[in-house]
């Protein structure tokens, strides 16, 4: 007598978030254009981007089972929400049906991403837990999809020096606005958690910059810097007094397509200075240039 297979429904629910340094049109375009979507997700062999279209895929591991995903889109609201309902079978057998919402919302640092998943799960083929797990990883894989997209490249120590590098879709000219414009550059300047007040800007040769940092701690760091040099557009160096005693040089690269490449590079007078400094200047500096992203995206790059 054959034993009776054990048939039984699990519920759940599960939110994850993610924020990703792009904004929400870059982040929307990685799930509703086939070719961007292909290079963090399963590979469609159908995908109809619209209300009531289908997105097909199967495949699997060559010793495994094979994975059919069947999914139809329900709502699409551009660069807000999007909303679709789907299926998954393993070889022949349905796991799971499942509806999904997509949100993105502008945040600090380019988009915050809100992924809810409402399942059903058929007799325990699979877990929310794994499902969950799964999921966080594919968000993973897109979030790394959007820091290439964005051009960051690894921080270069060398020497006595410290290079950070970034790429942003705005221009030249709204880059360097942002560094020239004191109410801009206050909002940005600094590690997370800092704000700023400046005393005294100007923009010709040889002026002082006088402005207080002040922390997240409470604690008040009072900086001068004196502008060295300044190419409109193109280039600004900066020479800091004090303590640490560095030269700090950004310059603006056009990259075309109203995209800019700018390259953050600091060189410390004194090797014990710099020894400190690389402690936390390296990652204190892409979060930096994190800030400056989402002002950039917040503003609209404003001139």
């Amino acid at each position: 007598m054959e034993s009776k297979v054990e048939r039984f429904v699990k519920h759940a629910t599960f939110t994850i978030e993610r924020t990703y340094a792009a904004n929400p049109e870059k982040v929307y375009r990685a799930w509703s254009d086939p070719v961007a979507k292909a290079k963090w997700f399963s590979k469609a062999d159908e995908f109809d981007f619209r209300v009531g279209g289908r997105e097909y895929s199967s495949g699997g591991p060559p010793e495994g089972p094979v994975f059919t995903f069947d999914a139809c889109y329900q709502e699409i609201v551009p660069e807000q929400r999007i909303v679709y309902t789907y299926t998954l079978d393993m070889n022949e057998t349905r796991i799971s049906v499942s509806t999904t919402t997509v949100e993105f919302a502008p945040a600090a640092g380019g988009t915050k991403l809100t992924f809810t998943e409402q399942a059903a799960f058929f007799d325990g083929h699979d877990t929310p837990e794994i499902r969950e797990h799964g999921t966080g990883e594919m968000l993973d894989a897109l979030g790394k999809l959007m820091e290439e997209a964005d051009g960051r490249t690894a921080p270069k120590v060398e020497g006595k020096g410290i290079t950070n590098q970034r790429e942003y879709n705005f221009t030249q000219q709204q880059l360097f606005a942002a560094w020239t414009n004191p109410k801009l550059l206050a909002r940005w300047w600094g590690p997370n958690g800092f704000t700023n007040t400046y005393h005294e800007f100007d923009l010709r040769q040889g002026a002082d910059w006088r402005y207080t940092m002040h922390g997240p701690n409470g604690v008040d760091y009072p900086n001068h810097m004196k502008l060295v040099e300044i190419t409109p557009s193109e280039k600004i160096i900066l020479d800091h007094q004090g303590s640490p005693e560095f030269r700090l040089t950004a310059t603006f690269d056009d990259l075309g397509g109203g995209r800019t490449r700018l390259t953050f590079d600091q060189q410390f007078a004194k090797a014990e200075e710099f020894v400190e400094a690389v402690k936390y200047c390296v990652e204190a500096n892409e979060q930096n240039l994190d800030r400056l992203g989402a002002l950039l995206i917040e503003t609209a790059g404003v001139q």
